[in-house]
């Protein structure tokens, strides 16, 4: 069944500044549709303020006679003060965000949660707070509403795009990633926020009435208006006028503590910090899609078809501007790139939303580093664009120069191994190696060598993934296999916290071998990083938990009703070794307090 739903375009402060909507339609397709909204995988819990009551939910009309959809009963599905409007808005801002991850050319399959259960709650009025976030213990996204200075009216942060979208990410990635949630690494718990500020900044991208307004007042660019760039502009508001937004990803931040902060030099950030460290990531991504947007641009403008090594993808040609004459004059030019630049900003955002979201099912488990996502971009860019090398050159600058590795050779996804090692590969079954898991353990025992897993070192393997992803290459569209095969396995490290904790501690690595079906080509090869560093910053986080009260130990960490505490995360002690669980959990919009 497919029921039309309004999204949220950016928040109300963004929308009543450039005079557009505050919603748009969108399509979803479910199984069923209830009353709520409540459908097969999301279920939406609005709460009454005042009372804590669960509000009636909103009426779902079903298609009627010659209808291809249904539609929720909403006044007006402009005005996001009535709470009719904001419960089904918010609802379908979250399927918006899942639809994108699913496409046949991202995951090209069905989003599956992280917890035991079908469906995502989602509360758009949780309570009083400044804040916002996902839990996988209460299955759950959680939007408060706070009070400004000031003010009269509130803030409701289930009204941002920016913040649903993000939230949402959160819950997708917990899905494709699991072990994320129990990291301990700073680059680790950044990747979570920085995919999810990437998520929300490619579903702004992808409103028509944005991109159009905003194009229009910046005459074609995206560097020059925080519309896109600037994150949760009402809330940021809300808390400090002083400020636009919560986090521009168009920025100059690196890793390296030497830097200075000038554009060859970037401003270095708190390497134990993981909303610090977002932006690090986020930024040098946002950068790319720059340079991709403006590249588009220059060659819309002066008549041509982009060059393979840019965009190779036959959809590019389909929305072509008519081809012109050679542009006279650099005045000529810049109008003609102003015309051209929405066409680019499409051509441009489904390029970056493969390039970024379809590297997620690459990640190998357990820790991982920004280095580790940087070589998964690569491995799933090199497969569904093999030709349009120059954004991966961009990557690999970025990159270096904002000190994630030290030389574009660190981002290379396969690396040499020794051709004995996968002398076997031809003769795989892998229908039994998807299906059975002692032929899967037996793989992974036999081919030790090629997966990292030290000699004796005992080991996990993880369910197998068979996905059928859609390919953009010049000469049409084309449906390719792969079989994901991940491993883990726990190192043990010293644990510099003090007599008062275990002088060690477990850390989760591991490795993802992704399969071509048709080939069995090793398409990546992908460890997690054991680097010096990354122990180093484990330990600037678990200092800055304890100085926070944030690390508790066992039973400390379980509030009223055996629920674990919001704020904390949780420590445990597994044979004389330290292993934190639900670190992901100070995920939160903003920092707890």
């Amino acid at each position: 069944m497919k029921a039309v739903v309004p999204v949220i375009i950016k928040d109300p402060a963004v929308t009543r500044f450039l005079d557009i909507p505050t919603t748009e339609e969108h399509t979803v397709d479910e199984a069923f549709f209830l009353d709520g909204p409540v459908s097969a995988r999301v279920a939406l819990l609005d709460f009454d303020p005042q009372t804590g009551a669960l509000r009636p939910g909103v009426r779902f009309l079903p298609p009627g006679p010659g209808a291809k959809a249904g539609r929720y009963a909403l006044a007006n599905p402009q005005d996001l003060s009535a709470e009719d409007t904001t419960a089904v808005s918010v609802f379908g801002t979250v399927y918006k965000t899942i639809a994108m991850f699913e496409e046949a050319d991202v995951l090209g399959r069905r989003v599956e949660w992280a917890f035991d259960g079908v469906q995502l709650l989602v509360v758009p009025r949780a309570g009083e707070w400044s804040n916002a976030f996902y839990q996988r213990e209460s299955r759950s996204l959680q939007f408060f509403y706070f009070k400004p200075e000031r003010r009269s009216d509130l803030v409701l942060t289930s009204h941002s795009q920016d913040i649903v979208a993000h939230e949402t990410a959160h819950a997708i990635l917990d899905g494709i990633a699991p072990s994320l949630y129990d990291a301990i690494s700073p680059q680790s718990l950044a990747l979570h926020e920085a995919v999810a500020d990437l998520t929300a900044v490619i579903s702004a991208f992808r409103s028509r009435e944005l991109r159009t307004r905003v194009l229009g007042e910046e005459r074609g660019s995206i560097q020059k208006s925080s519309a896109f760039s600037g994150l949760a502009e009402e809330f940021q508001a809300g808390l400090d006028s002083r400020r636009t937004y919560l986090r521009n990803l168009l920025n100059n931040k690196g890793l390296d503590p030497e830097q200075s902060g000038d554009r060859d030099d970037p401003t270095p950030v708190d390497r134990g910090d993981p909303h610090a460290l977002s932006e690090v990531l986020a930024g040098a991504l946002y950068t790319v899609m720059v340079q991709l947007h403006e590249s588009l641009k220059e060659r819309y403008a002066r008549g041509g078809a982009p060059t393979d090594d840019l965009v190779e993808d036959p959809a590019a040609g389909e929305i072509m501007p008519e081809a012109g004459s050679a542009v006279a004059s650099a005045e000529d030019l810049n109008e003609a790139k102003r015309r051209v630049s929405g066409k680019a900003l499409y051509v441009a955002t489904e390029q970056f939303k493969r390039t970024i979201l379809r590297a997620l099912d690459y990640l190998p488990p357990g820790e991982v580093s920004f280095a580790d996502y940087g070589r998964a971009i690569i491995a799933s860019d090199k497969a569904s664009h093999p030709r349009s090398g120059r954004p991966r050159r961009w990557i690999a600058e970025e990159f270096v120069r904002r000190s994630i590795v030290a030389r574009s050779e660190d981002l290379d996804p396969l690396q040499e191994f020794d051709a004995a090692d996968v002398s076997d590969l031809q003769a795989l079954d892998l229908e039994a190696l998807i299906e059975s898991d002692w032929v899967a353990y037996d793989f992974a025992n036999r081919h030790r060598r090629l997966l990292r897993i030290h000699d004796s070192i005992p080991f996990r393997v993880l369910p197998r993934l068979a996905v059928h992803k859609r390919y953009h290459h010049r000469d049409g569209q084309a449906e390719t296999g792969e079989v994901l095969f991940k491993v883990s396995w726990t190192d043990v490290e010293d644990n510099r916290l003090g007599a008062d904790y275990p002088r060690r501690r477990r850390v989760v690595r591991g490795t993802t071998l992704a399969l071509d079906t048709t080939t069995r080509a090793i398409r990546a090869r992908l460890t997690s990083d054991p680097g010096e560093d990354q122990r180093n910053d484990r330990d600037r986080l678990l200092r800055a938990l304890l100085d926070r009260d944030m690390l508790r130990l066992g039973d400390q960490a379980i509030g009223p009703g055996k629920t674990a505490l919001t704020g904390v995360v949780r420590g445990e002690i597994v044979e004389g070794l330290l292993h934190l669980k639900g670190a992901a959990r100070m995920l939160h919009l903003t920092e707890v307090e």
